[in-house]
């Protein structure tokens, strides 16, 4: 079965509710965007924190500077998207999808990825401290510039391999 896919002007109008709904205006109402396709729309510097993203189609869309902290994104796809400076904090992704993704600078301290894919990602000064990241896809990545895994200077359960260009979780 196909997502159904929104415009932005549709789009909109669920972020601003939702934007009352964070400010616990009785108006409100808590964004429920999952099963939907957002690929390819200008999502930048929104604020979804605490959304309902579960199964959510956003490959190719623009994240840049996004607030997605505490939101359920289970089994979401952002192949290829742009997420650079996205705070991920205390998300649950389960399942999601980052192929050949840009999460520069991104935040995912605190987050669920487990058997979460990064294949081929750009993970450069990304932030997993406390990070769930048991059975994550790490194949390809890329990371430079001083990622943060925790108090160390890498996360106990990576490692890399570097005749195969892996790092995976133990």
């Amino acid at each position: 079965m196909d997502a159904i896919k929104i415009s932005q002007e549709e789009l909109e109008i669920v972020l601003y509710r939702h934007e009352q709904w964070t400010r616990g205006d009785y108006e409100g109402v808590r964004a429920d965007l999952s099963g939907l396709d957002l690929s390819c729309l200008d999502l930048s510097d929104v604020r979804l924190s605490g959304a309902n993203l579960t199964f959510t189609r956003l490959c190719n869309a623009d994240l840049t500077g996004a607030d997605l902290s505490r939101a359920s994104l289970i089994g979401a796809d952002f192949s290829q998207a742009k997420l650079i400076e996205v705070d991920f904090y205390g998300a649950n992704l389960y399942r999601a999808l980052f192929t050949d993704a840009d999460l520069t600078g991104a935040k995912l301290g605190g987050a669920k990825l487990t058997r979460a894919s990064f294949a081929g990602a750009n993970l450069t000064r990304v932030d997993l401290t406390d990070a769930i990241l048991t059975h994550a896809d790490l194949t390809d990545v890329m990371r430079t510039g001083g990622a943060r895994y925790g108090s160390g200077a890498s996360h106990p359960a990576l490692a890399q391999d570097k005749e195969k260009n892996r790092i995976y979780c133990r």
